[in-house]
């Protein structure tokens, strides 16, 4: 697992995109951290530790994001491993969260991460090597009330994962879905999430206890951030490292049964 890899992290400017970032610069490897503009100056001190730093915005077009994954592909020659980690909690019951919120929701969560990998899958094709890493949540194992938009977000992307999977292993890509639990991070903080509102009168003592448990559970999360980015570097770079192997005992199948006694004798 001694190889050096070079990733580029969206959402780099808090939680676990920022520690994933941290930790990989201590390996060794390359990163290139990225945020939306008005993030780019709490990356300063990634850069001091060696990082590179782009500006990437999920929500952009397609044509915007191609052009920076030219830029950062340009960096380092390659990007072995892209992981798609910005997004945000959107706040309300179904029935009072507007269409423009859904939109937003969706748009950041998986429709940006969509396009992100479309943008930068030409060169890991070109490579026949590179790893596509979506950022899901155990809260996409089940519906939740006034979260519903988030955890529908992670219920897709994990569908989205798993058949990017079965489309680019062919190629010698993969696609992981990483799906953390309760890490202590900034998401449930209120600049990580939609604004707290009730439209509907109805819905005004549940979003109240909703919002009562999330403020107090924040802060308190079971899951250290630190440690659980240091087990996703090493699944990636383990499953690396076993992909290769597999590969290379497949190009070398032909020689290495060429010693083998004729069948039959």
């Amino acid at each position: 697992m001694s190889k050096q890899f070079v990733w580029l992290i969206t959402g780099t400017s808090s939680g676990l995109g920022r520690d994933l970032a941290l930790a990989a610069l201590k390996r060794g490897d390359k990163v290139i951290a990225t945020g939306r503009a008005r993030s780019l100056a709490k990356l300063s001190d990634l850069k001091e530790q060696g990082a590179d730093v782009l500006e990437l915005d999920a929500t952009s077009s397609l044509e915007t994001l191609q052009q920076i994954a030219k830029d950062a592909v340009a960096i380092h020659g390659r990007i072995d491993v892209l992981v798609n980690n910005a997004g945000y909690i959107e706040i309300g019951t179904l029935e009072e969260n507007t269409p423009d919120e859904t939109f937003d929701q969706f748009n950041t969560n998986v429709f940006g991460p969509l396009n992100i990998n479309r943008a930068f899958l030409p060169y890991m094709r070109e490579r026949k090597s590179g790893t596509i890493v979506w950022l899901g949540s155990v809260g996409g194992w089940r519906g939740s009330a006034t979260i519903g938009l988030y955890v529908a977000t992670k219920h897709a992307v994990r569908g989205l994962s798993e058949s990017l999977h079965e489309e680019i292993s062919p190629l010698g890509l993969r696609s992981i879905c990483f799906e953390p639990g309760y890490f202590r991070t900034r998401l449930l903080t209120t600049d990580n999430r939609g604004p707290d509102k009730t439209r509907i009168p109805d819905y005004r003592d549940l979003m109240e206890s909703s919002l009562a448990r999330l403020n107090a559970y924040n802060g308190k999360q079971p899951g250290d951030p630190k440690k659980g980015v240091e087990v996703m570097i090493d699944i990636i770079k383990v499953k690396s490292v076993c992909n290769t192997t597999l590969q290379r005992l497949e190009d070398w199948k032909d020689v290495t049964v060429s010693t083998d006694y004729p069948k039959g004798t």
